[in-house]
Order: C-alpha cells, then sequence, then structure tokens
C-alpha cells in the first residue's frame, strides 16, 4: 500500500468514527425522538414560516427542493411529523394540488428544546475547542465539502457521460 492509499485509509476511518460518534451525539440533540432529516424538516418549515409573513407554511414541493431529497422522502417525513402532532398541512385555496406545511404549537416546543440542546453543545465545543481553532476548522471544513461536491461530480458526469 502507497502512502497516498496509507492516508485514504486513515481519512476513511476517521469519517466513521465521526459519524459512530454523531450516533451519540443524536441520542443527546435529538432526544425528542426526532431524526435528523425530520428535525432538518421542521427547522425549513419554520424559517419559511417565519421569513415570509405572506404565508404561512411552505408547500411540501418547495421543502423537499430546500432539504435537496425527493418529493415522496419528504411525504414520508411529514407523515412522521403529522402523526406526532408536530406539523399540520392544509390544501392551498388558491391552487387545490398544493399542500402547505406548518408547526403545530406542539412542533414550535419540539423544535425549541431540540435547538437548546444543540445551543449547549456546541458552545461547551466552541469553549473547549477556542474561537480561533474553531473558526480553522470551519474553514477546512468547507474546504472538504467543496472537494467533495467536486468529486460527486466529476463522477456524476463520468457515470452519465456517454459510451462509444
Amino acid at each position: 500500500m502507497d502512502e497516498k492509499e496509507k492516508y485514504i485509509k486513515k481519512v476513511k476511518t476517521h469519517l466513521a468514527v465521526m459519524m459512530g460518534k454523531g450516533r451519540k451525539v443524536d441520542k443527546i440533540l435529538l432526544s425528542q425522538g426526532l431524526t435528523r432529516l425530520e428535525l432538518f424538516a421542521i427547522q425549513q418549515i419554520y424559517e419559511a414560516e417565519n421569513g415570509d409573513k405572506e404565508y404561512k407554511g411552505i408547500y411540501v414541493s418547495a421543502l423537499a427542493k430546500k432539504m435537496d431529497i425527493v418529493i415522496s422522502s419528504a411525504s414520508r417525513t411529514l407523515n412522521s411529523l403529522e402523526k406526532r402532532g408536530l406539523i399540520s398541512r392544509e390544501i392551498d385555496p388558491d391552487n387545490r394540488r398544493n399542500i402547505c406545511v406548518m408547526l403545530t404549537e406542539k412542533g414550535y416546543l419540539v423544535r425549541k428544546q431540540c435547538l437548546e440542546k444543540v445551543n449547549q453543545m456546541v458552545g461547551r465545543v466552541v469553549e473547549g475547542m477556542g474561537m480561533e481553532d474553531m473558526e480553522q476548522l470551519i474553514k477546512l471544513w468547507n474546504q472538504f465539502i467543496d472537494q467533495m461536491e467536486n468529486a460527486v461530480n466529476d463522477m456524476t458526469e463520468e457515470i452519465n457521460a456517454p459510451t462509444d
């Protein structure tokens, strides 16, 4: 195994460890019984409701687009949230094909409780690492994400390239 292969293995190992620790983090941050996807959906609905006062929610199609998931996945997530009383849906009276999604009072409360835990944890991490190291981490993490996106785009083009 050459040096590059060894380093790639090291990076994969660290990412796997980080993802494993993410499950422990989820137990604390998502103590309300939500998945990351559900919390992300709740946050997107909240932002839509509070960003544009003309609308009282967000359309399922717009939510799926903001979350970068297909509508069927968004619908499954919303079904789960609706069963627990965290969201409600209404048919748009102006266009009956559109469904508008809104947080319920319980949805607002659960979001608040989850975000309080997120804020506590991030506060402790920043305190432990210091702002300077956190800034460096954010800068490097953004570079990592950009490189991952570039690799995915390149590989997608390769897969979709016509073969002769």
